[in-house]
């Protein structure tokens, strides 16, 4: 059983993965209608303060038409983005946000793997990443901490670029 600072923790380092994608501030505004600033939407986790943005998209979801004639359905790396939003932002006790923000990461890279030019090279960050979120969670079980910033300093300099 992980403790609510390591399930806080763990938020916030997948977090650092998903801002690496490219427009994942734009994705939120766009389809939650919701400005978001990186260290204040952390800030915000930290203090579980949470409840706006689980309103915002609450009542995004609510006035979605699909039948309207300017309606866009979102493409696949913008529906991960806001499955990334939706958990990252949910209570703590949540613990089903958890295991879905560790496979919208596997989700995400097995997406650039599928759909871009350079497929083993996706391919071996998946298998990376597969070792390293079992790594993190032995590093959970025993209850230890870890670096926050894991997924920011893992994938900093890879290009994810739009697909």
């Amino acid at each position: 059983m992980t403790s609510p600072e390591q399930r806080q923790n763990l938020k916030i380092a997948t977090l650092g993965f998903y801002f690496l994608l490219p427009d994942f501030e734009k994705i939120i505004s766009k389809y939650i209608n919701i400005d978001i600033d990186k260290k204040q939407l952390i800030s915000d986790i930290q203090r579980e303060y949470t409840k706006i943005y689980q309103n915002a998209s609450k009542k995004s979801k609510a006035e979605i038409d699909e039948y309207s004639d300017d309606y866009e359905e979102p493409v696949p790396i913008e529906i991960f983005i806001l499955d990334v939003f939706d958990n990252a932002t949910s209570d703590r006790e949540n613990l089903e946000s958890l295991t879905r923000l560790f496979t919208g990461i596997i989700d995400t890279l097995d997406y650039y793997e599928n759909f871009s030019d350079e497929p083993e090279y996706w391919n071996n960050l998946l298998e990376k990443e597969i070792t390293l979120q079992n790594e993190i969670l032995t590093t959970l079980k025993k209850k230890e901490t870890f670096d926050t910033a894991i997924y920011q300093k893992r994938y900093g300099n890879v290009e994810f670029n739009q697909l």
